[in-house]
């Protein structure tokens, strides 16, 4: 729908346009926008040179034709005029349609303080020119705030810590606040950067005595019931979602292992597959039945090239799904991965996902019927 456009007399009625102005200033200063006519507010009403009432008929159009403003009529006296002490009460919701009639983009409050402290910044003599071109916005800490604590880091990094640490100490006990922000860590303090600690991933590990094969899990309850009745010599790596994706997922000091299950020959026999990059073990991905859990598999063969799918834990949702019975709750948006480069998931899962529209969770599958069989 195109926006109204400006009455012709806007431009011709400079009265009209220094309320509509008041207005303006008053929402971006977070004053309530009402004007209470009067000398001061609206000289041109009292200007009788002018024609006072063709004046104030412009100024109630905007009530009656346009929904712009609400006139609130006051009490006045035989000598008075009309309007005399009446309220304009401006409606918010117009504010977009007014700054079009005024050519007013609107203004962006913390973008404003964030170039204001910028420029303070610089003229103290840091380097600001990464933080121009990268605002970081946090609305409930401020951008005068969370500049400080950009500024802080070089005070922070002298000595060895993970990023998730550094963000919590420069920004109030916030740890995320720096996720996905290394690379700004890095340009704004590059000597510093090489204190930032990469943070490990955390993998539940069920072991048994001899080691055959390895299958990941995506969903914590999966994980603990198939590490309860696991099928012979295998060992179960609770991935939790993307966080088993990770490209840094076999290198040494990356990745910190919690053992369920393990004697000393099972432990150093996975482990030297797993960052010596033997290919030994086969090695397989179970999660949901969805886009997202084919995502984890596609990254996981990054770092695992002959990962796949796992079979007899997959089979059942499948059928499941082709039967009817999936759902498209709790999903989100899930982008298809085109392919995964494993044949089961290529021309088995993914199909079957494009064609129900739905999902299976893999929680529905009977472990002890999969392990028997």
């Amino acid at each position: 729908m195109k926006p109204q456009p400006a009455p012709k007399w806007l431009d011709e009625e400079p009265l009209l346009q220094k309320l509509l102005h008041s207005f303006v200033d008053k929402l971006e200063r977070g004053v309530k926008p009402v004007i209470k006519v009067g000398p001061k507010t609206a000289p041109g009403l009292y200007d009788f040179q002018d024609d006072v009432d063709y004046l104030w008929a412009l100024v109630e159009s905007l009530d009656k034709d346009y929904q712009i403003i609400t006139v609130k009529m006051a009490r006045v006296k035989p000598h008075q005029n009309l309007y005399e002490g009446a309220q304009l009460v401006f409606i918010p919701e117009r504010e977009e349609l007014v700054r079009q009639w005024l050519n007013r983009p609107a203004l962006d409050p913390y973008a404003l303080v964030w170039h204001h402290e910028l420029e303070k910044l610089a003229e103290a003599g840091v380097n600001t020119d990464a933080l121009a071109a990268n605002m970081i916005r946090l609305p409930e800490m401020g951008a005068e705030a969370t500049l400080r604590g950009l500024v802080q880091i070089g005070e922070v990094l002298q000595r060895p810590m993970t990023l998730r640490a550094l963000s919590a100490r420069c920004f109030r006990g916030d740890s995320k606040v720096l996720d996905r922000q290394e690379a700004l860590v890095a340009e704004l303090y590059p000597e510093l950067a090489q204190n930032l600690l990469p943070r490990p991933l955390l993998l539940a590990v069920y072991l048994p005595e001899r080691v055959k094969q390895i299958i990941m899990v995506e969903n914590q309850d999966t994980f603990v019931s198939l590490s309860q009745q696991p099928p012979d010599q295998t060992a179960i790596v609770y991935s939790a979602g993307f966080r088993g994706s990770s490209t840094r997922m076999r290198d040494p000091g990356n990745v910190v292992f919690s053992y369920l299950n393990q004697s000393a020959s099972s432990r150093e026999t996975f482990e030297r597959y797993w960052f010596g990059g033997e290919q030994t073990l086969a090695t397989y991905f179970w999660g949901d039945l969805d886009y997202a859990a084919m995502a984890i598999l596609k990254a996981i063969r990054q770092s695992f090239t002959d990962a796949r799918a796992w079979q007899p834990g997959y089979q059942p949702m499948l059928e499941q799904l082709l039967s009817g019975e999936g759902h498209t709750t709790h999903k989100g948006v899930q982008p298809d991965p085109t392919s995964t480069g494993c044949d089961f998931a290529d021309y088995s899962l993914l199909p079957a996902l494009r064609r129900a529209s739905a999902y299976v969770d893999q929680e529905v599958v009977d472990i002890e019927r999969v392990v028997a069989d």
